[in-house]
């Protein structure tokens, strides 16, 4: 089965791997910064690592591309300026490079989100609900994500999309695992 990610255009992706955070000095920490309060890469890694063990090794995927409507020109914007891979994540799996497997369901997912389930899932401080899954074999490749409920003028961007998040052996999805759509 396929899973997708998005990298900034001008990236080096099928010449050294997909790199998770603690394997890229050079990312973009803003996102993280704000919401742990670190200033630093290795303090942001520090940081991912109280979330969840492998947490700054871990990769999100989508299982689809992504698409948007008028509502949401955020997530056109981002696969405009991204390039799109595909990864094969039955041959990562085979070759035990998946650690960890985490669902991010979207906000508007009622068999997740009452107010209890928010607090028990939500881990030291962390603002995204992961819940871990038992395998590769619980990612639901059929699930049809809803876009129209995202709307930049709500702040809904990413929080009504499901996504998967995979603890990647070592932090780097290898080339050869990849294959680049666009």
């Amino acid at each position: 089965m396929k899973l997708y990610h998005y990298v900034t255009k001008g990236n080096n992706v099928m010449d050294v791997g997909l790199l998770s955070i603690s394997r890229n000095p050079a990312a973009d920490i803003n996102y993280y910064t704000k919401r742990s309060g670190r200033k630093t890469h290795k303090g942001v890694c520090a940081w991912m690592e109280k979330c969840f063990k492998g947490r700054s090794r871990a990769i999100r995927f989508f299982t689809t591309p992504l698409s948007w409507t008028k509502k949401s020109l955020r997530l056109k914007e981002l696969v405009d300026t991204c390039d799109l891979f595909e990864v094969n994540v039955d041959a990562l799996a085979k070759d035990g490079l998946i650690e960890a497997v985490y669902v991010k369901p979207s906000v508007f997912d009622e068999r997740y989100f009452s107010e209890e389930d928010r607090k028990k899932y939500l881990r030291n401080g962390a603002d995204e609900t992961l819940i871990r899954l038992k395998s590769v074999k619980e990612i639901d490749y059929d699930y049809q994500q809803t876009w129209d409920i995202c709307d930049d003028s709500k702040g809904l961007r990413m929080a009504p999309l499901q996504f998967y998040v995979l603890v990647i052996k070592g932090g780097v999805v290898p080339p050869k695992y990849l294959r680049k759509i666009r």
